[in-house]
């Protein structure tokens, strides 16, 4: 089982994430301010943080590159979840340090085989 932090500023994407990685057995943890991420992500240390791109305070772009510059967390796997689905996008995630990009919406099964693939790298 491993703790994941799920970082988005819509509560109802928060509720069905949680569900999901529930349903697989994992401990989830959800924050709704992006201005939080950085200071939950090192007082949960999870194993892996669910990270929207879009939102009001802090992009999930610039979360993803605080936590790779923090050598405390910089080990935290990070899985990009967004509506976005264009190349510029999935370039800035990868460049930011995310492992992984899924594209909302969310199919339960492909998305815990991807959270299980990254977890096991």
């Amino acid at each position: 089982m491993a703790k994941i932090l799920i970082v988005d500023d819509d509560l109802e994407t928060i509720k069905l994430l949680e569900s999901i990685v529930k349903m697989d057995g994992h401990e989830p943890f959800a924050i709704h301010e992006s201005r939080n991420a950085l200071k939950a992500v090192e007082t949960i240390m999870p194993d892996l943080v669910l990270l929207d791109i879009m939102m009001a305070e802090i992009n999930g772009i610039a979360i993803c590159k605080l936590i790779r510059s923090d050598p405390k967390i910089s080990h935290t796997k990070v899985i990009m979840v967004s509506a976005l689905n264009d190349d510029g996008t999935k370039r800035d995630a990868a460049n930011a340090g995310a492992n992984q990009f899924i594209t909302k919406p969310i199919l339960p099964r492909i998305f815990l085989s991807q959270i299980k693939d990254v977890l096991e790298q």
